[in-house]
């Protein structure tokens, strides 16, 4: 098994996720901002960017924008991407649980449920702590991650996805395993690129994800020097969650 973001899915991962409204979450971050920030925000931070789909888009709207990643070939895909689009953001390969840097910033991101990589607490408490150290007073994070709840009542099932583009087709089969007690999903993915008529590559991985539920999450992000502001459905963050609301995304700022 292949580790987590490994070449080959990182490769793929662009197009895989083509269709995502990235410009509408960057949107969405900026409405979070102005209503909940205490501060003028010049400066983001990105924990678990990526190839870097929301870094770049916020660094052309203005922001200075450094972007954190564990993945060599996700970041390598991202630089690469900035050079091409002429944006300038800093870019570091680090655990998110371990990055530390001199400067603060305005406002953290940690978008497409990267705090669910983080399986136990001592993890969650990590990241959220390097949170903590990186935010100005004032300041705000923002993150989506998956809901207890809906996971519960919808639980994991069998996905097929097909992406073509050109003489390259891209097959994904995903299926999950739940671990209620554990509150975790893991996600095995199976996955082939073709082009023209022949298997150019395929690899495998497992994603084990974190879900939370509302009171664990405000013990954790108080314990991390964060207060909740809001827990929404994401993207619609003014819509209270439910049974069917898989996604969730919540606003905290540091306790005063």
């Amino acid at each position: 098994m292949n580790p987590v973001f490994g070449k080959d899915y990182s490769t793929s991962y662009d197009l895989l996720y083509e269709e995502k409204d990235y410009d509408g979450e960057c949107d969405l971050i900026e409405k979070i901002i102005k209503k909940y920030s205490k501060i003028p925000v010049h400066s983001i931070l990105d924990l678990g960017c990526g190839t870097g789909n929301h870094s770049l888009r916020l660094a052309k709207r203005g922001y200075l924008v450094t972007g954190v990643d564990r993945s060599k070939e996700m970041l390598d895909i991202a630089k690469a991407k900035a050079d091409q689009k002429n944006v300038k953001c800093s870019l570091y390969q680090s655990d998110i649980r371990i990055f530390n840097r001199p400067e603060k910033y305005d406002a953290i991101i940690m978008m497409f449920a990267v705090l669910g990589y983080q399986q136990e607490n001592d993890d969650v408490l990590a990241v959220l702590k390097t949170v903590s150290k990186h935010l100005n007073k004032g300041g705000v994070f923002i993150c989506d991650l998956w809901y207890g709840p809906a996971v519960l009542n919808q639980k994991p099932g069998e996905r097929v996805r097909v992406i073509e583009k050109g003489d390259t087709k891209i097959i994904r089969v995903s299926s999950g395993l739940l671990d209620i007690f554990r509150h975790l999903v893991t996600v095995h993915f199976h996955l082939w690129t073709i082009k023209g008529e022949r298997i150019i590559a395929e690899t495998q991985e497992d994603h084990t994800m974190r879900f939370f539920f509302p009171q664990e999450l405000s013990l954790l992000f108080a314990a991390s020097g964060l207060k909740i502001q809001r827990i929404g459905v994401f993207p619609d963050i003014e819509t209270d969650p439910g049974e069917k609301t898989w996604n969730i995304c919540t606003v905290s700022i540091p306790q005063v």
